[in-house]
């Protein structure tokens, strides 16, 4: 009778998550064409490195110039909804003015920001404008014209976004027993999760998928023997990971903490000798590509991350270590600032629409007590060693581990520039608090997250409530989410308008 039990338990979890999947394909589809190109978070920088890679084209400097067919498409379909005052006026879209794009000024206009201005995220790490760029020429196959291929590309977050899903599930499975509500509230605020980079073109909507299936698999490696298969394709989904995206290199610092802590735990066991081979498969396959890519940068650029033109770009300017030290974030409302900031657009994002941020001032408040209260539940439970299973214990450490250090990264950032003229950051608020940065670690976060919310249900005696909590909690986001777009539907210049 258990061994029924258990079958038809996880079949009905699987039936719910493949309505999760389901109803996040549809969000993404949705919300993806609801929001008009292009962005003002830099959409128009990746669009072009995307169709630079789609046609070969991969930059030897870490600043260029814009394609000519990438700036033709800016002009034409880009909105300046985003940053114009509500009171501006918004001209019709240019593709709906019949000859605009054959006139003399449309293409001194091309010709002349062209010239003036350039892709400051051409040194980006290639893995996700490799695979964009393969979608975009799937695209073009299709017979899609060029104001659909923006959309296209974007399209491309759906896949992404269910598979992320399936992945947290996945890591429901093994952090949680049968029958546990965490293996679906996991997955739920995966799928609701209101961050607005995955309604854009760019790597901040593949980090996520990419890290969380490196987390899991090195999870996995530490807890269990897997085959000299399972050590290579964790080590490549690694390396994947940072090289999507320079803050992913937190990944890298959890390889070598699960190496250290593996090969103490098999010394202890006294079978080192027999598994070296396999962890120095896992650490050929993380460092080898990455390294190519980083001597690659070096030799061809001129540097290893292919940052330096980007900084000088952006007028920033390493300070003095005295400079560094009188750093505000040093400070209780410094520190306070950087990490509330930081909170609240990890959850939500930073698109604006008229100038003004896309945000409901109760939900970020929302946003800001929750994680905090559930993250020092989860941590002081941690402390403790309560009666969660090690293989929990473990993963709920590790991902403590990769936020503090993902934070950590911000934060340097931070202290380490003077930020010039630069207007975020800048010398008056000088600080990192872009949570899609470090975006990879969402599944992480929502591990501690939810952890915490168990540690305050406790007292339910039920892991039902678990998922009842869940659940609201997805409720007050979808409808903060929803009513604060509405403008943005009914823009039109986006994809429901498009002709």
């Amino acid at each position: 009778m258990d061994d029924i039990k258990t079958t038809w338990s996880t079949k009905h979890e699987r039936l719910t998550i493949a309505v999760l999947c389901v109803i996040g394909a549809i969000r993404m589809f949705v919300f993806n064409a609801a929001f008009p190109p292009f962005n003002n978070v830099d959409e128009e920088s990746h669009f072009d490195l995307v169709y630079k890679y789609a046609h070969g084209d991969i930059p030897k400097t870490g600043v260029t110039k814009y394609s000519r067919n990438v700036m033709e498409s800016v002009i034409i379909y880009r909105t300046w909804e985003y940053v114009a005052k509500p009171e501006d006026r918004i001209p019709p879209p240019l593709w709906t003015i019949p000859g605009a794009e054959k006139s003399p000024e449309f293409a001194n206009d091309v010709s002349s920001l062209q010239q003036h201005v350039y892709n400051h995220e051409a040194g980006s790490f290639p893995v996700y404008y490799l695979l964009a760029g393969l979608w975009y020429k799937t695209g073009e196959i299709l017979g899609l014209a060029e104001g659909e291929l923006i959309y296209w590309i974007r399209f491309l977050n759906v896949p992404l976004f269910v598979l992320l899903i399936i992945v947290s599930y996945k890591a429901a499975e093994n952090l949680y027993v049968e029958g546990d509500s965490a293996r679906i509230a996991l997955p739920l605020l995966v799928t609701f999760f209101p961050q607005d980079a995955f309604y854009s073109i760019g790597n901040d909507g593949l980090s996520p998928l990419l890290f969380a299936i490196s987390f899991l698999m090195l999870l996995q490696i530490y807890n269990h023997k897997k085959s000299n298969w399972y050590h290579f394709l964790a080590g490549l989904f690694i390396a994947a990971t940072f090289l999507t995206k320079v803050s992913n290199i937190t990944i890298m610092f959890l390889l070598g903490l699960v190496l250290l802590l593996k090969i103490k735990k098999l010394n202890a066991e006294k079978k080192i000798k027999q598994y070296l081979p396999k962890l120095a498969i896992l650490l050929a396959a993380s460092l080898i590509p990455a390294g190519v890519w980083l001597a690659r940068n070096y030799f061809v650029i001129g540097d290893a991350l292919a940052s330096a033109e980007k900084i000088a770009y952006s007028g920033w300017t390493v300070k003095p270590v005295s400079e560094m030290l009188n750093h505000p974030i040093f400070t209780t409302k410094g520190a306070a600032y950087f990490l509330t900031e930081l909170t609240k657009t990890f959850w939500r994002g930073e698109f604006s629409w008229h100038n003004n941020v896309i945000a409901n001032y109760g939900m970020d408040i929302f946003y800001i007590i929750s994680t905090l209260v559930l993250v020092l539940a989860s941590g002081i439970a941690l402390l403790v060693k309560g009666k969660t299973c090690s293989e929990t214990r473990f993963g709920i450490g590790m991902s403590f581990f990769v936020l503090i250090v993902s934070i950590f990264f911000l934060a340097t950032l931070s202290i380490l520039f003077d930020f010039g003229n630069w207007p975020c950051p800048s010398r008056e608020k000088p600080y990192f608090t872009t949570g899609r940065l470090i975006g990879g670690v969402l599944l992480p976060f929502l591990i501690i997250y939810l952890d915490g919310l168990r540690r305050l249900l406790s007292f339910l005696k039920s892991s039902k409530y678990l998922l009842l909590a869940a659940a609201i909690i997805v409720i007050a986001i979808t409808w903060s989410e929803i009513s604060i777009s509405m403008d943005v539907f009914k823009s039109q210049y986006n994809w429901f308008h498009l002709k």
